[in-house]
């Protein structure tokens, strides 16, 4: 089959469109992150910035119930000890730590 000059020009624009709009998504996501964790009064955005750049894997993880704890210890170097300390960083990760026994209430 022969693709005419105007189908490869098409194809190529959408190749080239679509990891731009991916980065986008996800630039976005970020900021939304981070908004959500500067208006947090238990959350240092300094000492919590690995928990916070997490966030994504650590919604994912908590999505899933308790089958994600693996998962969200996973999301971030020190496990589960940096987790608590930033549990107020993340939407719903404070009360899924708590109710999955990871950190003290």
């Amino acid at each position: 089959m022969r693709f005419s000059t105007i189908t490869i020009a098409a194809l190529a624009g959408l190749a080239a469109a679509a990891p731009n709009e991916i980065a986008k998504r996800e630039s976005q996501q970020m900021t939304s992150a981070i908004q959500f964790a500067a208006q947090q009064a238990d959350c240092s955005i300094f000492d919590c910035a690995a928990v916070i750049g997490a966030a994504f894997c650590i919604a994912a993880g908590v999505a899933t119930g308790p089958a994600g704890v693996a998962a969200v210890v996973a999301c971030v170097s020190g496990g589960a000890p940096s987790l608590c300390g930033c549990a107020g960083c993340v939407d719903a990760l404070g009360d899924f730590l708590t109710e999955n026994g990871l950190c003290p209430e």
